[in-house]
């Protein structure tokens, strides 16, 4: 198996897939990712010497300012382009960017630039056609524009040639502590008549819950200053109200923004009384970068490789709170293996 790993982040597809798929003939050929502090991490962790690279993979699919769109992903000189630039793969990644379908972002969807990268997802499948691919987003994907988004998606790919469906899987189901709903799109060429759609991977019991990943020594610049902490408990303002607790078992969904702070009923925070078991409470604090990458299924190995090439907390957060769970895209993989999609 050859995959590309399109819109890598720090490489949450790669990660899962060369933890299950571990012959010398399975490898990723070629990653794709424009942040450069995303570029560090992922460089530092992956043996990426022989990869083929491209930063901004609109370098190869609208090289003159051409945008793909609905009317031109397809055409000619789009996919001759394709085909001579990128080598040929078996399994197409991407957790194509969010902001635009996100209950946080502008609710564009389809009509914003970030939307508009899955048209080149589809110019990538329309002329290297992959026998598989596994696509991520948001849950609000599913939704918005009345649904006539999503329906669009999956009619443009069922256009190019593949059978195509898709599960709403959230993490805590499948060995981390943290709720956190995404749609996986999965889909495989027609011509190969695999077994489409499947029931959604089975759900594994959570043997672990925050209090087995956080740390119980931590620096104290972690620790919330008491007028910060008035911000963060409060409940709500105006006419907005929800409850803020903290110490909870199971994670609330990590975000790129986490390093801001936001108040309890968005992030998470944990006081000693949890972590170490204590009476009386001294302190609350926020998770640290390493237990943030913990909770998306990243082993404490990737963390130090990222800090040894100069990766700061503020964008460790941001790379944790954008990045797909490890464990979700291991377990989905371990399903379409039990249900012979990679059989020739």
């Amino acid at each position: 198996m050859k995959a590309f790993d399109l819109f890598s982040g720090i490489g949450g597809f790669r990660y899962a897939f060369e933890s299950i798929f571990k012959s010398k003939k399975d490898k990723t050929i070629g990653w794709c990712e424009i942040d450069t502090y995303c570029q560090k991490t992922y460089s530092a962790n992956f043996n990426i010497k022989n990869d083929f690279f491209i930063k901004d993979i609109k370098e190869i699919t609208s090289p003159k300012n051409d945008f793909c769109n609905k009317n031109n992903f397809n055409s000619k000189h789009k996919s001759l382009n394709i085909k001579k630039k990128i080598p040929k793969f078996d399994i197409l990644f991407a957790g194509f960017p969010c902001q635009s379908f996100s209950s946080m972002g502008n609710q564009k969807g389809i009509k914003d630039d970030r939307g508009l990268l899955f048209y080149d997802i589809l110019a990538l499948l329309n002329s290297l056609k992959p026998n598989y691919f596994i696509l991520e987003n948001v849950k609000r994907l599913l939704t918005i524009d009345s649904k006539k988004t999503f329906k669009m998606m999956l009619e443009l790919i069922n256009f190019i040639g593949y059978d195509v469906s898709w599960w709403l899987l959230d993490s805590k189901d499948y060995g981390v502590p943290q709720t956190r709903r995404r749609v996986y799109i999965y889909g495989v060429l027609k011509k190969l008549k695999k077994k489409i759609p499947l029931d959604n991977p089975p759900k594994l019991f959570l043997k672990k819950t925050t209090k087995d990943i956080l740390d119980k020594n931590v620096d104290k610049k972690y620790f919330l200053s008491k007028k910060i902490l008035k911000t963060i408990l409060k409940n709500g303002t105006g006419g907005y109200y929800s409850k803020s607790e903290i110490d909870l078992d199971i994670a609330r969904p990590l975000t790129r923004t986490m390093v801001k702070m936001h108040r309890a009923n968005q992030d998470n925070y944990y006081s000693n009384k949890f972590v170490n078991s204590e009476d009386k409470l001294k302190w609350i604090r926020k998770l640290t970068p390493k237990e943030a990458l913990r909770l998306q299924g990243f082993n404490d190995k990737f963390y130090y490789n990222a800090r040894c090439v100069g990766i700061s907390d503020t964008q460790l957060y941001m790379q944790a709170g954008n990045s797909v769970t490890v464990n979700v895209i291991k377990n989905i993989l371990k399903h379409l293996i039990k249900n012979e999609w990679f059989i020739k």
